[in-house]
């Protein structure tokens, strides 16, 4: 079995919760700078649903690629959707949430909106926000590459089931310091305080959408959520993908491994980015005070 210890060690780990952590740190300075926080995260997780169907998709289409060793049958062998099934697992979320009903797209909009509505900021100020950064193009544009995988190519494709396991393996402890700072932390003052006076609801298309569920749903700082489930289906994915491959465990584990480390560059990227971001926000909201 492969195990989450091959992809990341603990000094790695405890590196990448300390960006994540200063990053939120510097959102909270100012409900602006969390505005911006909230938009950065919220455009790029956007993808992720189409990201992962689109993999999924791809592992399906390659019928040739994973056979079952013990089927001599080469058309009884064919494994793709196997695979592909548990990759999917966590597409079906973020397409319609069993729960609220919605896409985890809608839920992310709406705390979007209600943080925009926090920060007191007007139709014209968030219009002009909706052009992403430099910086997040470079990220998005990089995520797409990292996650896009190709069919027919089982490398690419190994490739990219490694970066759907640091997505959902990041995305865990993401959501549950995104959660510790905004709501544990402060739980009687700021945008948290503000949700909870307004029930947590804004208005969305016509119906009032949950404006925090988009980060309980996923993890807290006190519980695991839906991340959790999909890593475990991640896993299961790299698991079958190996059996039904004829390369060694090494080199999948080898493929899986660039895929994950790709990711988590991009993961870096973007905390370390949103974290200026944001200073640079609450630095000029504070000397135009």
């Amino acid at each position: 079995m492969f195990r989450l210890e091959e992809f990341q060690t603990a000094a790695e780990l405890e590196a990448m919760e300390a960006t994540i952590r200063r990053a939120c740190d510097a959102a909270v300075r100012d409900p602006f700078a969390q505005f911006l926080f909230i938009d950065r995260y919220t455009r790029w997780n956007g993808y992720a649903g189409a990201l992962v169907a689109k993999l999924s998709g791809n592992l399906g289409e390659s019928q040739d690629l994973f056979l079952d060793p013990n089927e001599p049958d080469r058309a009884q062998a064919v494994r793709g959707m196997d695979v592909a099934g548990h990759v999917l697992d966590a597409t079906v979320d973020e397409h319609l949430d069993k729960g609220h009903r919605v896409p985890h797209r809608t839920l992310a909009q709406a705390m979007r909106k209600a943080a925009a509505d926090y920060a007191g900021l007007t139709l014209s100020e968030r219009n002009a926000r909706s052009e992403p950064p430099a910086w997040l193009r470079d990220v998005v544009a990089r995520t797409f590459t990292c996650y896009g995988s190709v069919a027919h190519d089982a490398e690419a494709l190994i490739r990219s089931i490694g970066t759907h396991i640091a997505s959902e393996s990041m995305a865990d402890r993401e959501y549950a310091i995104i959660d510790r700072v905004f709501r544990a932390e402060r739980h009687e003052e700021g945008f948290y305080q503000y949700l909870r006076e307004r029930d947590y609801r804004v208005e969305l298309g016509g119906k009032l959408v949950h404006a925090y569920a988009w980060i309980t749903i996923h993890a807290t700082f006190e519980s695991q959520g839906v991340e959790a489930e999909h890593l475990a289906e991640a896993m299961k994915a790299l698991e079958l993908a190996a059996r039904y491959r004829p390369e060694p465990r090494e080199r999948i584990l080898e493929l899986a491994r660039e895929g994950y480390r790709s990711f988590a560059d991009l993961q870096r990227d973007f905390f370390v980015n949103a974290a200026l971001e944001c200073d640079a926000a609450a630095d000029g909201r504070q000397r135009a005070a």
